[in-house]
């Protein structure tokens, strides 16, 4: 994610090369990455990075998180940290960073200016840095600022979304082959649907004009939509009690080890 997220926001133009900073547990990673945009300088050190900020994003695993916020403290309350992880409470994280933190959950699809960034934050950050932040990740993607006690669920629909779609649409045109349909025709035909009924939405229509349009009483696609209008409420219901309850495991996991 932290790849996708810097350079989202560095084709946007939201941030310059030379003045961004990298570093991560793979240096061979971070020089990589830096070789894709000439100008990132990249450090071994995390707090090195964070000294030298106005704003740090930190983009690790959950298990990582506690570990990178307390090497980074030392900044103080010099810098914005960025923390992309929904797990722990911003007034906790703020408490192990010693740094005013906002919660970030971007889309893998920033990378292509599109997507979702939500965002929370933190009691002592700013209404300034909050601006500064929304308004460079409003180059790169739209912002929704989002309470933190639903965090998960619009995590779900936006941060999770790109793989729960794609898988969508895969299984949409695996039935197709199934049926017939050569598979790379299949792909093709529902990749294009896909981006013809989203963009056809994005201009304001509803989802019950199009299937209006597309549905005629008695047709063919009726009886498809009556197959999904039956079956997919349950289907999504039992999506977002699963990645629930994952996001409440790992928040729990998380909150026993803190010791601020």
């Amino acid at each position: 994610m932290g790849t996708s997220l810097a350079a989202g926001l560095l084709e946007s133009g939201a941030i310059s090369p030379e003045n961004t900073m990298i570093a991560n547990r793979s240096l061979g990673k971070a020089e990589s990455f830096a070789k894709r945009y000439p100008g990132v300088t990249v450090f071994e050190s995390n707090l090195k990075v964070a000294e030298g900020s106005d704003a740090v994003f930190v983009t690790v695993r959950t298990d990582q998180l506690l570990g990178v916020l307390k090497e980074i403290s030392s900044a103080g309350k010099g810098v914005h940290v960025v923390v992309v992880n929904g797990a722990v409470p911003l007034s906790v994280l703020e408490a192990v960073c010693k740094c005013p933190v906002s919660k970030l959950i971007p889309s893998v699809t920033m990378e292509r200016g599109r997507g979702v960034s939500l965002v929370s934050h933190g009691p002592s950050v700013s209404v300034s840095r909050s601006r500064s932040l929304e308004r460079s990740l409003g180059l790169a993607s739209k912002v929704i600022m989002v309470p933190e006690d639903r965090m998960d669920v619009a995590t779900d629909l936006t941060s999770c979304g790109p793989a729960l779609i794609a898988e969508m649409m895969h299984q949409f045109a695996e039935a197709g082959v199934r049926h017939g349909i050569d598979r790379k025709d299949a792909w093709e035909m529902v990749l294009e649907t896909m981006q013809g009924a989203a963009l056809a939405l994005a201009s304001g229509e509803s989802v019950a004009s199009l299937k209006e349009r597309v549905a005629t009483k008695g047709g063919i696609t009726e009886q498809g939509l009556l197959v999904l209008e039956a079956e997919l409420p349950t289907v999504f219901d039992m999506v977002m009690d699963r990645t629930l309850a994952k996001h409440a495991e790992v928040r729990e996991r998380l909150m026993k080890d803190i010791d601020p």
